[in-house]
């Protein structure tokens, strides 16, 4: 009916070093991610506050 297949292979254990370089790799990914979301952060706060400052000086802000 179905061909029968190898059950898959477990990954090969790694060494002590190779972990260690895979998860450096892995913060510094994250590290670069993280720093990218803080820009988008800070970007998002520095619109929220130029819009309620219009909003304070009686402005609206312009509309599609």
């Amino acid at each position: 009916m179905y061909p029968q297949y190898p059950p898959p292979t477990p990954p090969t254990p790694q060494s002590p070093e190779d972990e260690i370089e895979a998860l450096e790799d892995y913060k510094k990914e994250l590290e670069d991610e993280k720093a990218s979301i803080e820009q988008e952060i800070s970007d998002v706060e520095a619109r929220i506050k130029e819009l309620r400052a219009m909003l304070e000086k009686g402005g609206k802000p312009p509309g599609p």
